[in-house]
């Protein structure tokens, strides 16, 4: 906490042959925890398992201290990092992305871009889904793709959709942790009608532009509301457990009700034809 060290968001440590990074955060929390626990033998998320290892768009680990600073420190890469790929916390906190969530935000980004430049929107070429193991960290990447998606000019709404109640509450606690109010919930689907519409509770006009709700509570909307404004708005929908909700009658309702959709899923376990039920 002395003269250029007060500065440095992030930390990078290499015997030349391994190379980490990791937040201030985690070094800060972790010099903490030391000094109170010695000889404690718990590992918690401060330790130096929970570092990262840089890798390529392949997820190709890029180790080698040469290699890692070409990469990692080169101008347009760190500064993307520090600006669009770090989430400071409602808690103070400061994450760092980890390469395979930068990869997959990029990714969607693009296929938003490219989507649009070539007038893809509601077809297969305006979607893809992002294959992350679970525990690996889909709530941020998904969170930090709502904001950015949110920010596009030409993207009307992101609609960020779960398929049970509780994961709906629990998405919404996550997204307020990552970053009070960024994202709007809600009880009931007519509060759903409301926030599609662009109204507050006493009806004035108000901007929700990142919504978090239920595949249930959207798919009762799309059946009570044909011929909603909102069907001709560019909207991104992303769907947590993809593998659960992306099929039968509520996938065909929704694709039919949004004409210019982007559409991406996120699975833990996708399913291929080797797996399939039938």
């Amino acid at each position: 906490s002395h003269g250029l060290f007060e500065y440095v968001q992030i930390f990078v440590i290499s015997n030349g042959t391994h190379t980490k990074y990791y937040s201030n955060t985690t070094r800060n929390a972790h010099i903490a925890e030391v000094k109170n626990k010695r000889g404690s033998k718990k590992k918690t998320s401060n330790s130096f398992e929970f570092t990262s290892y840089w890798a390529d768009a392949n997820n190709y680990i890029i180790t080698d201290l040469i290699d890692f600073t070409k990469t990692f420190f080169a101008r347009h890469t760190i500064l993307n990092i520090l600006t669009r790929y770090c989430v400071l916390t409602s808690e103070d906190l400061l994450l760092v992305m980890r390469p395979y969530q930068i990869t997959a935000t990029e990714r969607i980004l693009n296929r938003i871009n490219l989507a649009t430049n070539y007038h893809r929107e509601g077809t297969i070429g305006a979607g893809g889904y992002i294959w992350h193991s679970t525990g690996t960290g889909k709530t941020l990447t998904s969170f930090k793709t709502a904001i950015l998606a949110s920010q596009l000019d030409y993207i009307d709404k992101v609609l960020f959709v779960v398929d049970r109640k509780d994961l709906d509450y629990q998405t919404m606690r996550e997204y307020d942790r990552f970053e009070k109010g960024a994202a709007n919930g809600n009880t009931s689907t007519k509060i759903l009608e409301r926030q599609l519409s662009d109204l507050d509770e006493k009806g004035n006009p108000h901007e929700y532009r990142i919504i978090v709700t239920t595949i249930q509570k959207l798919s009762t909307f799309v059946k009570r509301n044909q011929g909603h404004p909102i069907s001709n708005k560019r909207i991104v929908i992303i769907f947590d457990e993809c593998h659960r909700s992306q099929f039968g009658e509520m996938h065909h309702q929704i694709t039919k009700f949004f004409k210019k959709y982007y559409l991406f899923g996120f699975t833990g376990t996708p399913i291929f034809a080797p797996n399939a039920n039938k």
